[in-house]
C-alpha cells in the first residue's frame, strides 16, 4: 500500500562519487497562529540548526487551527474536517518519508494521533511522539472502555514517547506500563543563541511582568488582586486575551492603575522583553501546564519567577533558589512573596544568578541535539531500531 523503498537512504553515486542524501522526517505539529507554548515549540524545532548535522530534512505538516486561542473540549464540524484533511496529508506523504515526528497535545494525541501512529506502523515508518503539557495521564483516566486501550496501545507502538516533564514520564511508565527505555523526558528548550552572553547584576525595583494566555487559569486575576492599591509594585501583562474572560479582564485593568496590558509579545522578542523587568509572575493553575517555556526565557535573562506550586513548576523554580513558589489562587501569598524579595536584596541577586545558570540546561544543543535527534538518527540508521 505504501511501498517499502525509501530511496533517500545512504549513499548513491553521481559520476562515480558518493553523494549522501538526507533522511526525510515528517514533522506533524502546530505553528502560530495562535501563539502558544506548543506552536512556538514546534516552530523552534523546525528552525533548529541540528537537523543538517544529523542528515535529516524536516518536512512540516501544520496542525494548527489558526485564529484566536480556544478553550473547551467539544469537537465541531470544522475540527472533524481539519482532522480528516490532516490524515489525508499524512497518508499521501508516508511513502516519501523515513520517520514521523508527531508533536501533539493530549487531545490531539487521543483523537487524530491514534490513526497517525497506526498508519506509520502499517507503512513501517517509525513514529516518535512528543506530548505537550502534562495532562495526558489525567485525560487517559477519563477515557472509558475500548478507546482507552486503543490509545495506550498506540503509544506502545510508538518508537519513542517524549513527555514534557519527569513526573509525566513516570506516570506513563508506572501507570500505563510503557517501557522505560522508550519513554524519555523532552522538556521545552531555548535556542542556543538565546543563551549567549554573561550574567549581569540585577536589583529588584518592583517591576513585574506576566506573559502567557490572558485567562483566569493562568492567574491573571490573582495578579490584579495581589497588586491592587500598591505603589511599590507594577505589572505589565502580555498575551492573547481569551474571549471568555475579555470583559472582566479589561474592567480589572481599568480599576488597577499599576497594571497595564501591553498586547501580544512577538515570540522572538519574549526573552528581550522579560529582561527589561525585575520579576516574572506566573500564578498559573492551567490544567495542561508542563514546563512553561516563558519561565526558561525569564531564567535566560536572569529574571527570577514567582509562580504557583502547580504540576511540575516547582521542579523548575526550586523555591528560594530561582524564584518563590506560592499556593494556587492565593493573591495574598503573591503579595507577600514580592514584599519578601523587596526586603532581601541578597536573595534576589542569588535567585537571578541561579536562574541564569540553570537556563543553560535547556539549550537547543542539549535537548534537540542530545535527546531528540540522537535517538531519531538511531532509528534511521538501525542502531536504535526496535526489534
Amino acid at each position: 500500500m505504501f511501498g517499502k523503498e525509501r530511496g533517500n537512504r545512504g549513499a548513491v553515486t553521481q559520476r562515480g562519487n558518493p553523494v549522501m542524501r538526507t533522511w526525510r522526517a515528517l514533522v506533524i505539529g502546530p505553528t502560530p497562529p495562535p501563539i502558544g507554548g506548543d506552536t512556538i515549540s514546534t516552530q523552534r524545532l523546525l528552525a533548529s540548526r541540528y537537523w543538517k548535522e544529523f542528515g535529516i530534512g524536516p518536512v512540516h505538516l501544520n496542525t494548527s487551527a489558526g485564529g484566536p486561542v480556544r478553550i473547551g473540549e467539544r469537537l465541531g464540524l470544522r475540527d472533524i474536517l481539519r482532522g480528516a484533511r490532516i490524515l489525508v496529508h499524512v497518508f499521501s506523504r508516508l511513502s516519501r518519508i523515513d520517520v514521523v515526528l508527531l508533536w501533539a497535545n493530549s487531545r490531539f494525541l487521543c483523537t487524530i494521533g491514534v490513526p497517525i501512529i497506526a498508519m506509520g506502523r502499517l507503512a513501517r515508518r517509525p513514529v516518535v511522539v512528543k506530548i505537550f503539557g502534562a495532562f495526558l495521564a489525567e485525560r487517559l483516566r477519563t477515557l472509558r472502555g475500548p478507546w482507552r486501550r486503543v490509545v495506550i496501545g498506540a503509544l506502545g507502538n510508538a518508537a519513542f514517547v517524549f513527555p514534557q516533564t519527569e513526573s509525566m514520564t513516570d506516570e506513563l511508565v508506572q501507570e500505563l506500563g510503557l517501557p522505560r527505555e522508550r519513554v524519555i523526558c523532552l522538556p521545552n528548550f531555548l535556542p542556543d543563541a538565546a543563551l549567549e552572553g554573561t550574567h549581569r547584576g540585577r536589583r529588584f525595583g518592583g517591576k513585574c511582568i506576566f506573559i502567557g494566555q490572558i485567562k483566569r487559569e493562568k492567574g491573571v486575576f490573582d495578579i490584579m488582586e495581589a497588586l491592587a492599591g500598591r505603589r511599590d509594585f507594577t505589572c505589565d501583562l502580555y498575551g492573547p486575551v481569551l474571549d471568555r474572560d475579555r470583559a472582566e479582564f479589561l474592567e480589572g485593568i481599568d480599576g488597577t492603575p499599576n497594571i497595564h496590558y501591553r498586547g501580544v509579545a512577538p515570540p522572538g522578542d519574549v526573552q528581550r522583553i522579560v529582561g527589561e523587568y525585575d520579576l516574572l509572575l506566573l500564578p498559573t493553575y492551567h490544567i495542561g501546564e508542563g514546563y512553561p517555556a516563558v519561565i526558561l526565557e525569564a531564567f535566560a535573562a536572569g529574571v527570577p519567577v514567582v509562580a504557583t506550586g502547580w504540576k511540575s513548576i516547582p521542579d523548575l523554580v526550586a523555591d528560594g533558589e530561582r524564584g518563590i513558589i506560592v499556593p494556587v489562587r492565593s493573591p495574598g501569598a503573591i503579595r507577600e512573596a514580592l514584599q519578601r524579595i523587596g526586603r532581601d536584596e541578597a536573595l534576589y541577586e542569588s535567585m537571578s544568578r541561579n536562574a541564569f545558570e540553570y537556563a543553560r540546561r535547556y539549550s537547543e544543543r542539549i535537548v534537540v541535539r542530545g535527546i531528540l535527534l540522537e535517538r531519531v538518527r538511531g532509528l534511521l540508521d538501525g542502531s536504535g531500531r526496535r526489534a
